[in-house]
C-alpha cells in the first residue's frame, strides 16, 4: 500500500486505555528531544549502559551477532562494541523523534550528502533507481536527510504491531519523503519504478527461507531476500548502496555509491552475495551503528545449530502451561507406574531425574511402546549391520516398551526411558546423551523436546510417520501447537499417502517428507516365530480393547468346542475382562494364574507380555483387536507374516493403507458388524484350506515389501548428512 502526505492522524482514533502507555512514552521522548544535542549524546550512553543490564535477551543476541561476525577481535573490544551498539540503539530512538517532530532548522548544516551525482546519472535512465540500505542505527533520522536532498524518494517499509506507531511513523514518514510504500508491496514499487522515482530498499533482516537464499553476510551464510534482484530485473533499475554514519561531533554522513556492477547477474545466489556485500561495506565503517539487537541470522541451513536461545511463542507457552497443570497427576500417574512395575530406573528417568546413559549417541531412537520398539527393531538391525561402529540409544515410554527393547537387542545398544516433556527434563536429557541424530517412531511429537533439539543442530526425524485425522480435525489452538511442533522436525518420512498429506495440512513443507511405506513389514532376522501349544486348534482375538471381549465371548457361546485366546491390549485390565466374560457362563483359564488349558476351556486369557508372536504363530486365524469398537485398529501385519487369516472389524482408522492392502490381495476379511463376524468366523473354521490360502497371500505381500528397512536406511542416509557414523572404529 502506498502512502503519501495526504495521509492524517487522527488522535481521536488511538484513545482506547491500551494505547495510554503508548502515548505516554510518546510524550516523555517529545519532550527529552528538547535537551541539547550533547546532552541527548549522554543520556544515549547511560541509558545503552543501563539497557545492556536490564534487557538480558536483548543483550545475548546482540553479543551472539558480534561474536560470531567479529571474531578477529579480543573479548573485550566485543563487549565495548556490545555497549556502543546499545547506546547506538538508544541514540537511534531519539533521533527517530527527531526526524518525525524537529523543525527544519534542527538539522540544517548537521549532514553531508557525498555520491548524489551517482544517484542523478542513474535516474538519467528513466526506470528509477534503488536505493540498497541496511538496518544501521540511523535508519529514520537519514530518510528525513536524504528526503530534503532527493524529493522523489519512497521508503519502503513494514507496519509496526502497535497500531498507534505505525500510524504516527507512516505520517511522519510521508511527509519526509514523497510517500510511504510497504515493501511486500511489489506492484506498487514497480509503479514508482516505472515513474522514475527512486525507492530505498533494505533486504538484510531474516523473514524465513521463503523467496531467499542463504549467502554470506560477515562471513556466515545468512537467510537473504532475492527480491532486490527480482525487482531490478523487471523494473530495469539500477541498484546503487546508501550508507548513513553518525559522525562523534553529533552530524550525520550519507553517501550514495556507483551502481552494482553486473546486477541482476540471473543467478540468485551470486546477486544475494553482491547485496549483502555492500551492504557490509556499511557495517565495517561503523560497526557499532548497525542494529544488532534483532535475529540477523535467525533462519540457519536445515540441521545446523541455531545461534540464538529457543523462542517459545504464544503456542508453546500455551502448551507449557497445559503441561504445568497436568504435572501433578503425572506425577503420580509415573510414581504408580514405578511402584507396579517399572522400579525406580521408571521414576528417575521419566521424571527428568536421570541419569540416562552417557552419549554422545550417533542415533537416538525414540518407540514409545512395545509395536513401536518391534517396527523400528529390524532398522535397528540393519544399520548396526551397515555400521557397527555406531552407537545407538533406544528409548521408550513404558515399562513393557524396556522390557521388549532389552529382549530384541540385549546390550548391543543402550536403552533408557524418554523423561516427560518438561523443558527441565529435555534440556537435562539432551545435555546427557548428546546426539547426531534423533529418530522418533511413528506419531510421537513433543514440543519441548523437539524444539532443544533443533536449536543443537541434531535434526529430528520422524520415521513410519503417520497422523491421525483427529490431528488434522482437532481445535485450532491444538493445530497450531501441532505446526510448531513440526517447524522443529528437519524430516519426516510417512508410511502413507495419506499421513503424509495431513502432515502438509499442518504446513510442514513438502520437499522435506517423502513417502516410503509402512516399516512394520520389514522383516526381523531375530523375530521369534515359536508357536504357541494349546493342546487344541484355536482362534486368536489380539490385542482386544474394552467391549470387544464380551462381544466375542457372546459368539462363541453359539460355537461347540473351539478355544478362543484372548490377547489384551492391555493386560492390566483382567479384572475388567474376567467381568465380562462371566456372564457368559464358558470356562475361562488365564495365563498369569498359571491355570492350565483343559478341554473344557473355552476361552484362555493370555493377560501376559511379549507372547503375542508366538500366539498368533499357533493360531488358525486371528481377530484383530482394536477394530471391533472405535479405537482405530491394530497392526495386523505381525499375523500376515506369519502366514496366518486376519478378520478386521469396521474400526481401522489408524490402519487404514494395511487394511486396504490386505484386503486386495485376499489376505483379510472385514466386517460391519456381529452377524457378519460370526458368519466369517464359521467360514474360516469350516475351511481350513480358504484360510490358508489367505495367510499365503498375506505371507507373499510380506515378502515382497521385506526390504522396507533398507529402503528406510537408504533415504535416511541421503536425506541427512550426519546420518552416517563419523568413527570407522568398530564397537
Amino acid at each position: 500500500m502506498e502512502t503519501n502526505t495526504a495521509d492524517r492522524f487522527r488522535p481521536r482514533d488511538y484513545l482506547a486505555p491500551r494505547y495510554w502507555p503508548t502515548w505516554l512514552g510518546l510524550g516523555l521522548l517529545r519532550l527529552v528531544i528538547l535537551l541539547p544535542d550533547p546532552a541527548l549524546r549522554g543520556l544515549s550512553r547511560g541509558l545503552g549502559r543501563l539497557g545492556v543490564h536490564l534487557m538480558p535477551e536483548r543483550r545475548r543476541i546482540t553479543r551472539t551477532n558480534i561474536d560470531r561476525v567479529f571474531p578477529e577481535l579480543d573479548k573485550a573490544a566485543r563487549r565495548r562494541l556490545v555497549r556502543e551498539s546499545f547506546a547506538s540503539a538508544v541514540q537511534a530512538v531519539f533521533e527517530s523523534a527527531i526526524a518525525w517532530w524537529a523543525p527544519d532548522a534542527r538539522l540544517q548544516g548537521r549532514y553531508v550528502l557525498e555520491g548524489k551525482q551517482e544517484l542523478e546519472r542513474a535516474l538519467e535512465g528513466g526506470k528509477g533507481a534503488i536505493l540498497l540500505g541496511g538496518h544501521y542505527t540511523t535508519l529514520e533520522i537519514s530518510g528525513r536527510l536524504l528526503g530534503h536532498e532527493v524529493p522523489n524518494v519512497w521508503p519502503t517499509y513494514k507496519r509496526a504491531h502497535n497500531p498507534l506507531v505505525e500510524a504516527l511513523m507512516r505520517v511522519a514518514r510521508s511527509r519526509n519523503n514523497a510517500g510511504l510504500i510497504e515493501s511486500s508491496d511489489f506492484r506498487g514499487i514497480l509503479r514508482r519504478l516505472k515513474q522514475n522515482d527512486v525507492i530505498w530498499f533494505a533486504p538484510d533482516q531474516d523473514f524465513g527461507a521463503d523467496r531467499c537464499v542463504f549467502a554470506p553476510f560477515m562471513g556466515i551464510p545468512a537467510v537473504t531476500l532475492t527480491a532486490t534482484a527480482r525487482l531490478a530485473r523487471l523494473s530495469g533499475a539500477p541498484v546503487l548502496p546508501y550508507y548513513s554514519r553518525r559522525e562523534p561531533d553529533g552530524t550525520w554522513r550519507l553517501r550514495i555509491g556507483p551502481p552494482l556492477a553486473d546486477f541482476p547477474s540471473g543467478d540468485e545466489l551470486a546477486d544475494a552475495t553482491a547485496v549483502n556485500r555492500a551492504i557490509e561495506i556499511g557495517v565495517r565503517e561503523a560497526p557499532g551503528q548497525y542494529l544488532w539487537g534483532h535475529r540477523r541470522f535467525r533462519t540457519r541451513p536445515r540441521g545446523e545449530p541455531q545461534f540464538y536461545r529457543a523462542r517459545r511463542d504464544r503456542n508453546l507457552r500455551r502448551y507449557s502451561r497445559a503441561l504445568a497443570l497436568l504435572s501433578l497427576p503425572a506425577i503420580g500417574h509415573t510414581l504408580w507406574t514405578a511402584w507396579r512395575e517399572g522400579g525406580p530406573r521408571y521414576a528417575r528417568e521419566r521424571l527428568g531425574l536421570g541419569p540416562w546413559p552417557a552419549g554422545p549417541f550417533d542415533h537416538w531412537f525414540h518407540a514409545a511402546s512395545v509395536g513401536e520398539v518391534n517396527a523400528v527393531a529390524p532398522l535397528i538391525e540393519r544399520l548396526r549391520e551397515r555400521w557397527p561402529q555406531a552407537r545407538i540409544l533406544l528409548t521408550v515410554n513404558t515399562p513393557s516398551g524396556l522390557r521388549t527393547a532389552e529382549g530384541r537387542f540385549h546390550e548391543a545398544i543402550a536403552t533408557a526411558y524418554l523423561p516427560i516433556d518438561w523443558l527441565f527434563a529435555a534440556r537435562r536429557f539432551l545435555n546427557r546423551i548428546h546426539p547426531r541424530n534423533s529418530l522418533v517412531v511413528e506419531t510421537e511429537l513433543w514440543p519441548n523436546l523437539y524444539l532443544e533439539a533443533h536449536y543443537r543442530g541434531t535434526p529430528v526425524t520422524l520415521i513410519n510417520a503417520r497422523l491421525s485425522p483427529r490431528s488434522t480435525n482437532a481445535p485450532i489452538w491444538v493445530q497450531r501447537i501441532l505446526g510448531r511442533t513440526l517447524e522443529s522436525v528437519h524430516t519426516i518420512l510417512a508410511r502413507s499417502d495419506e499421513d503424509a498429506e495431513r502432515y502438509r495440512q499442518l504446513a510442514f513443507p513438502g520437499e522435506h517428507l517423502d513417502v516410503i511405506g509402512n516399516l512394520k513389514f520389514a522383516q526381523s532376522a531375530t523375530a521369534s516365530r515359536t508357536p504357541f501349544e494349546a493342546g487344541r486348534p484355536y482362534v486368536l482375538a489380539a490385542s482386544t480393547r474394552p467391549g470387544e471381549e464380551r462381544r466375542l465371548a457372546r459368539l462363541w457361546q453359539r460355537l461347540d468346542k473351539t478355544l478362543l485366546i484372548i490377547v489384551p491390549r492391555h493386560p492390566r485390565r483382567l479384572k475388567a475382562i474376567l467381568d465380562d466374560l462371566a456372564d457368559t457362563g464358558l470356562p475361562v483359564a488365564v495365563r498369569s494364574r498359571g491355570e492350565p488349558i483343559t478341554a473344557e476351556t473355552r476361552i484362555y486369557v493370555a493377560d501376559t507380555f511379549g507372547e503375542l508372536p508366538a500366539f498368533i504363530a499357533g493360531s488358525r486365524f486371528v481377530i484383530m483387536g482394536g477394530s471391533l469398537e472405535p479405537f482405530g485398529g491394530q497392526n495386523l501385519l505381525e499375523a500376515a507374516r506369519a502366514g496366518k487369516a486376519v478378520i478386521l472389524g469396521p474400526h481401522m482408522d489408524n490402519f487404514a493403507d494395511e487394511a486396504r492392502l490386505f484386503l486386495e490381495h485376499n489376505a483379510a476379511r472385514q466386517v460391519q458388524d456381529d452377524a457378519e463376524l460370526d458368519a466369517a468366523i464359521r467360514e474360516l473354521l469350516a475351511d481350513p484350506d480358504l484360510a490358508a490360502e489367505m495367510g499365503r497371500n498375506g505371507q507373499a505381500l510380506m515378502t515382497e515389501l521385506a526390504d522396507m528397512a533398507d529402503r528406510y536406511l537408504d533415504r535416511l542416509e541421503a536425506r541427512l548428512p550426519t546420518f552416517r557414523p563419523e568413527r570407522t572404529e568398530t564397537a
